[in-house]
């Protein structure tokens, strides 16, 4: 990990050349939007760190001294059992804030999936932010919804689907997160054993699930990490459950 300080100091101007939430990858929803740009007064308390493919951003049980912004790259969300497997809660693309509902101690462990920069806000400022200017609150409680119902989902594909509705639930929301459209290339960063591990799948059961996607000509496998979404429809109707009426 390499840490740069950010260098604004009170009534300069922000660094404009970091993207903002919704451009050019992830869109997480106006609370997202609305708790960066509250996140961003704090900017000359910040800090903007990178860190390489597979690095520890933090374990679960690390103090929780900080919250994230994503700028580039993926983060994934995991928990380690004792007996060294891991279940990945999620993929998190550049605009999502992380470490937000963590206190005292992180519930997860972050991992880099590429090579990331993300921007680190105290939690000392944060709290502070918080206690002095109207709406930070509400816009910390409707992220920590938006992640809520992020889990809520994600149980309903673990319990209720198929591996090949699985496979057609996550591409869908990486293209929703990533804004794609039909006939759009979808970059796949993370391994085959990643979305395993995410899907509660073998590795061979997610070759085989995407084998058939392509098969039935919903995507086109260019490369291991690459999937066009050619019948971005049919994935949805798969991961809906609409297929089997």
């Amino acid at each position: 990990m390499t840490m740069e300080m950010c260098s604004v100091r009170s009534g300069e101007t922000p660094d404009r050349s970091l993207p903002r939430v919704g451009c050019s990858g992830g869109v997480y929803g106006v609370s997202q939007t609305a708790l960066y740009n509250d996140l961003r007064v704090l900017d000359r308390f910040s800090a903007r760190a990178r860190f390489v493919k597979n690095e520890t951003v933090f374990s679960e049980g690390d103090h929780a001294g900080h919250a994230y912004k994503i700028v580039s790259g993926m983060v994934r969300m995991c928990k380690h059992t004792r007996d060294g497997r891991r279940q990945i809660a999620d993929f998190l693309l550049p605009g999502a804030i992380f470490g937000i509902i963590d206190r005292g101690e992180y519930g997860f462990s972050a991992e880099a999936v590429t090579d990331v920069l993300l921007m680190c806000y105290p939690r000392s400022q944060i709290d502070r932010l918080s206690a002095t200017k109207a709406g930070v609150i509400d816009h910390i409680f409707a992220v920590l919804t938006e992640q809520f119902m992020t889990m809520q989902r994600h149980l309903v594909v673990l319990g209720c689907q198929s591996a090949k509705e699985r496979v057609a639930s996550f591409l869908v929301l990486l293209a929703d997160r990533s804004r794609a459209e039909p006939g759009d290339r979808l970059d796949l960063p993370m391994g085959r054993q990643d979305i395993a591990s995410h899907l509660g799948l073998t590795i061979e059961t997610v070759c085989r699930a995407i084998t058939e996607l392509k098969r039935e000509g919903a995507v086109i496998v260019p490369s291991l990490n690459q999937i066009i979404l050619r019948d971005l429809q049919a994935l949805r109707t798969l991961a809906e459950g609409q297929h089997r009426c």
